[in-house]
């Protein structure tokens, strides 16, 4: 018979209930595809593997869901400390401007001037059609949005910062950085070493703003010009995603 012991307590604390909460949510996210009845769900659309979108806007409130609202509704209502501890107010704090503008400017402008051809069209954009109109590219990039709301809030709010309180500033960064870049794995050993680091300069944003807003908008920001940057190399070389 299994008995809790007062050694396995550690468990309940806010951190080990982040983290055990955080890879159990994301495990569903990410295998929640193959479930059936949400293969069932998805047949509605009538979608085929080289011609979809509303599979991918799915996909993205689900995890808008299973990432964003549900741990914040655990450190809402479970969690010891007020909800604004998790980085869900706006930036504050000394140098929270320059920890702000400095990373947006050199990030943003990277993706803006990173040259096409190293973009895997492959992958991206995720959306598979023919026609890309602006209508289009603004659902994707609202959608896009959404879904790293609730990634964002989860990763460097709900995680991080329960981490920093339990751990320490460092640990809690190396932690972070480790799970963003197990989470890109499947996109490849380079993109998986690149979330590393990038993850690491997310933490200290976000823990030098008091806030992870500063990385959402900046994660945002680069799904969205990826994308458009895909469509455009993709219809470069005479893909079958065209503008």
């Amino acid at each position: 018979m299994f008995i809790f012991t007062e050694d396995m307590s550690f468990l309940l604390q806010d951190s080990m209930i982040a983290l055990l909460s955080y890879v159990f949510l994301y495990l569903i996210y990410f295998f929640g595809s193959d479930l059936s009845f949400v293969k069932k769900w998805r047949g509605r659309f009538k979608e085929d593997s080289a011609n979809f979108e509303a599979s991918v806007y799915f996909r993205r409130t689900l995890g808008f869901i299973l990432l964003g609202l549900i741990p914040f509704l655990i450190a809402l209502f479970a969690f010891d400390r007020n909800i604004g501890d998790y980085g869900v107010l706006f930036p504050s704090g000394a140098g929270a401007i320059w920890w702000a503008i400095i990373p947006f400017v050199l990030i943003v402008g990277v993706s803006i001037i990173r040259p096409s051809k190293k973009i895997d069209i492959g992958y991206y954009p995720e959306v598979r059609k023919n026609d890309w109109p602006i209508k289009r590219t603004i659902i994707n990039a609202l959608f896009w949005s959404l879904y790293l709301l609730g990634y964002e809030f989860a990763l460097r709010g709900f995680v991080f910062f329960s981490s920093v309180y339990a751990f320490g500033l460092w640990p809690a960064i190396v932690i972070n950085s480790v799970i963003y870049g197990l989470i890109h794995i499947f996109k490849g050993r380079q993109e998986a070493f690149g979330a590393v680091f990038l993850g690491v300069l997310f933490c200290l944003i976000t823990y030098y703003t008091n806030s992870f807003w500063i990385a959402f908008v900046i994660h945002a920001l680069m799904a969205i010009i990826n994308d458009i940057k895909a469509v455009n190399a993709a219809k470069a070389k005479n893909s079958t995603i065209t503008i």
